[in-house]
């Protein structure tokens, strides 16, 4: 069996539409010659009505994505200016004064404010790239002190009150 394309069965279908074929029939035409990957009657019956109303084209038209309202610039200051008033907001609070999803607040405040909780508060993450990486600075060149002073360096160095 030969298996053909969607826009080819698209096609197909205009010509037998234009023969005055009706939507079950092409149908039934399209199942006997492609049997794998035949569009559906639903499908058929849609085309036919598209192309009854004078369309010519047989791609697909892309779909226009919805507009995001939840996570646009004016919301993202909206959300900061809540936290900032209030640290102590939880999400959903957030998100029931805001009207948007719990969702799209989290995602604001991790993602977009790069903020977490902490201690029930929101508090930004403070740590930039470059502070991570003085940090692994620091550690390898203390790991270093310590291979150097065959393991005395970590043993003498105190990190607990030990009263």
């Amino acid at each position: 069996m030969v298996t053909f394309t969607f826009e080819e069965q698209r096609l197909i279908i205009r010509f037998l539409h234009l023969r005055d074929m009706k939507p079950i029939e092409i149908h039934q035409q399209l199942s006997e010659t492609c049997n794998d990957g035949v569009m559906d009657v639903k499908n058929v019956r849609s085309w036919v009505r598209q192309f009854k109303e004078r369309r010519t084209s047989f791609e697909n038209k892309p779909k226009e994505p919805r507009p995001r309202t939840s996570r646009s610039e004016d919301m993202i200051a909206r959300v900061e200016q809540m936290v900032m008033e209030d640290r102590r907001l939880t999400v959903k609070q957030i998100a029931a004064n805001a009207v948007i999803s719990v969702g799209s607040v989290d995602t604001i405040l991790n993602d977009e404010l790069k903020m977490r909780k902490v201690s029930a508060r929101w508090v930004p993450r403070m740590l930039t790239d470059k502070n991570k990486a003085s940090r692994v600075a620091m550690c390898l060149a203390m790991l270093s002190r310590d291979k150097c002073m065959n393991s005395a360096f970590f043993s003498s160095v105190v990190t607990v009150d030990e009263t």
